[in-house]
């Protein structure tokens, strides 16, 4: 290999690779590698941004999942629909039918007559014996009481505590909390609820409503539906917020009859809060079952009793079927017999408790009213319809013209014979809808004519 050679400055040549080593020309070199300075602000702002997306993206996710959530539950866990509440009729058995009050004469023999007489006059003439030979003593007594006792424990199951909270301030401007209780009924339940029925002024302006099953269960409800006539709620609790042993224990009421011929002189018991106090057991005879409460666009029944309880009673009246036959409200008696025990009959509530439970309101028009017996009608030529006694003040009623001695014969072309009958109907009306009601006024020469259309308003009022 050629030596390198360098060409000086006089055109000679050198060899710059003689005489080195090829180690000799070589430098070493120490190189230190220095990091980029840290820019602080930079650092920062991208720390601020990050942390801003992190808040971003978070929100995001926490309105999404918000929104989301209740669709994606109802999409896996689908909530069962409430099912309509429909209260059946009682069957009547002891009451006479009117088709009993006629007979076939041809079907009604002499002989078949004097049988009856003399099967009655036995079977009384054996009771008596029975009667004679035994002799009562404390221990038939306790076992009366005892089976008493019994049917009312059973029934309630059916019977609920009814609790209020509610806030308020006292004159130093300090909040604390008052609590209300009363009785209630269970009356229906729905595949997703237990509807119970309770006086409204238990629940009057309450910030949460607590009920107490048999057991002593406390669970949150609701308000369902108020009826601003009746002054009674329907109030829910939902099935799937009572622990399963309690469901177990629980059923809803009974509904019996309270019709005259069936309750009047027929020995009741009082359940729920009688005596005012929770628990309380009353034992009693229905005296009276006839008197009508004056509400509009009703015809409830008033059963007093000679049971003596509290003036805040709550509860129910049970007959010894353990069926409810009516539910106990103080606010109707006789201020002569304050404390004495009183209920609405439950036959009459049973449409107000569908209509409350199902959440359709309640039909009103504000009308008072009676049926003119037959004779008094035949004496003074008084067309036959439903005679209005009075009207609400400001209500679709009055607004409509009608007015108290007017007699309603037609309400949709349909004809009112009575009072009962104008009540039924209604009860089929449709709120926030309008009705075609004639009727007759008396006027110098007789009674006329008239129509007018009402706007039918709503009584209840919903919650949830």
């Amino acid at each position: 290999m050629d030596p390198e050679k360098t060409k000086n400055t006089d055109g000679s040549l050198t060899d710059t690779n003689e005489g080195t080593s090829p180690l000799a020309n070589t430098d070493f070199m120490r190189e230190k590698i220095k990091q980029r300075p840290i820019n602080k602000k930079k650092l920062l702002r991208r720390t601020l941004i990050t942390m801003s997306l992190a808040v971003v993206f978070g929100a995001v996710a926490c309105l999404t999942f918000v929104f989301l959530s209740p669709v994606i539950n109802d999409k896996l866990y689908p909530e069962q629909t409430p099912a309509p509440i429909a209260l059946t009729e009682e069957t009547v058995t002891d009451e006479m039918q009117p088709e009993d009050m006629y007979a076939d004469d041809n079907a009604i023999a002499s002989d078949a007559y004097s049988a009856a007489i003399d099967m009655a006059s036995n079977e009384i003439n054996r009771m008596q014996q029975e009667m004679n030979t035994h002799h009562f003593d404390s221990s038939d007594y306790i076992d009366i009481y005892s089976s008493l006792k019994v049917i009312a424990s059973t029934s309630s199951a059916g019977i609920v505590t009814v609790t209020s909270v509610t806030s308020d301030t006292n004159w130093f401007n300090d909040p604390y909390e008052s609590t209300g209780s009363a009785s209630g009924i269970i009356a229906a339940e729905n595949g997703t609820e237990y509807l119970i029925l309770v006086a409204s002024d238990a629940i009057e302006d309450a910030n949460s409503i607590q009920v107490t099953f048999c057991d002593g269960t406390s669970v949150g409800a609701y308000l369902k539906m108020k009826d601003s006539i009746s002054e009674l709620s329907v109030i829910a609790v939902r099935e799937k917020a009572v622990p399963e042993p309690t469901r177990e224990k629980i059923k809803p009421a009974s509904l019996g009859s309270s019709n005259s011929g069936v309750v009047t002189g027929t020995p009741v018991i009082a359940i729920g809060s009688p005596t005012g106090v929770q628990g309380s057991i009353c034992y009693g005879f229905v005296t009276s079952s006839n008197s009508s409460i004056d509400l509009a666009d009703s015809n409830y029944k008033l059963l007093t009793t000679d049971m003596y309880g509290s003036s805040n009673a709550s509860g129910a009246l049970i007959n010894l079927s353990g069926s409810v036959v009516g539910f106990i409200n103080m606010s109707y008696n006789s201020q002569s017999l304050p404390n004495v025990i009183c209920a609405i009959g439950i036959t009459e509530l049973r449409t107000l408790i569908e209509e409350l439970s199902n959440g359709t309101g309640r039909p009103y028009l504000g009308l008072h009213g009676q049926t003119i017996p037959e004779y008094i009608q035949k004496e003074q030529d008084i067309p036959e319809g439903a005679y209005i006694t009075m009207t609400d003040m400001d209500s679709p009623a009055m607004l409509a013209g009608i007015q108290s001695g007017d007699i309603i014969t037609e309400i949709n072309g349909d004809p009112i014979p009575g009072y009962d009958t104008l009540i039924s109907k209604i009860v089929s009306l449709k709120p926030d809808t309008e009705a075609s009601v004639t009727l007759m006024r008396q006027a110098t020469e007789g009674y006329v004519d008239l129509t007018v259309d009402i706007a039918i308003k709503n009584s209840a009022t919903g919650g949830e």
